[in-house]
């Protein structure tokens, strides 16, 4: 009896190892990928009107600073780059090697460093890992935006005209940051927002919402399927704010100029003129106004 379940146990073995392998063989081999592969990368800004990144699990790191091109690298010995670049267009592909399961926790990550001059189009899309972005107070782009299917996404001290955000597991946290338009999409995560500017559209079905404005200049628009949602707004500013929870407390610690209508799920209050529309709905949490 102990002979034969040491018998499955070994064939057991041996058929995760060759699936294992033939997966990864598979997962490197079939994908195709617009690129050729090599170690770095560098572009000249003047050139390059769109970047475009895509990663399968590995962390993208985007840092803007004081030099006179794109760069792109791997770090970490786990992942091999795929360059292409083609009417202003220049696109970074970053791939698993083969066999990576022999390498057991060694995670490599693609690091772009883009210099501040740098004013076009930024896309970064990655099936699972995180992806930061930190324009380090002086980066200005037209566009900025960021898919990942499983992972944490990060934005910091960037201006630019649009931003979009969307992911379907992983937190999402934006400060700094200042925008004419944004939009948000999260199927399951929080986002936490901090000392953000311009017009948002947050959409959210499972997580909490934390968003400190800094100044409103647009329509804002929260809408939460499940969790809570507390704003803290500016001062000085003109918005209409109005918020309402199906199924939760709202309650507004913020002193409006004028409060039109306040009950335990709803409340209206404007401030200043009431340009900009503020609408937030939640259909299962609480809505807090500072």
């Amino acid at each position: 009896m102990n002979k034969m379940l040491g018998k499955l146990l070994i064939t057991a073995g041996i058929l995760i190892f060759f699936a294992v392998i033939v997966k990864d063989v598979f997962a490197a081999g079939l994908g195709f990928v617009n690129g050729t592969e090599t170690d770095s990368a560098s572009a000249l800004p003047r050139n390059i009107d769109s970047v475009v990144i895509e990663s399968d699990n590995k962390d993208v790191r985007i840092i803007a600073e004081e030099r006179n091109d794109i760069s792109a690298g791997i770090s970490g010995d786990s992942g091999k780059l795929f360059v292409n670049e083609n009417r202003k267009k220049l696109e970074l592909t970053a791939k698993e090697k083969e066999f990576q399961f022999l390498n057991g926790f060694n995670r490599s990550s693609l690091v772009v460093r883009i210099p501040y001059d740098y004013k076009g189009d930024l896309t970064v899309r990655t099936s699972s890992g995180d992806v930061s972005v930190d324009g380090n107070h002086h980066l200005v782009l037209s566009g900025l935006n960021a898919v990942s299917a499983s992972g944490n996404m990060r934005v910091t001290n960037v201006r630019l005209q649009e931003l979009k955000v969307k992911g379907s597991s992983g937190d999402v946290t934006i400060s700094n940051t200042n925008y004419k338009t944004a939009g948000i999409d999260l199927a399951s995560g929080d986002a936490n927002l901090a000392d953000v500017s311009g017009s948002l559209d947050v959409k959210m079905t499972s997580g909490n919402l934390d968003a400190a404005l800094k100044k409103v200049t647009g329509p804002v628009s929260v809408t939460l399927t499940s969790g809570d949602a507390d704003l803290s707004l500016p001062q000085n500013g003109s918005f209409t704010v109005s918020a309402k929870a199906s199924s939760g407390d709202v309650s507004s610690p913020y002193s409006f100029a004028d409060t039109a209508h306040k009950e335990e799920h709803q409340i209206t209050g404007s401030q200043g003129s009431g340009r900009h529309p503020i609408d937030i709905k939640t259909d299962s949490g609480d809505v807090t106004i500072r």
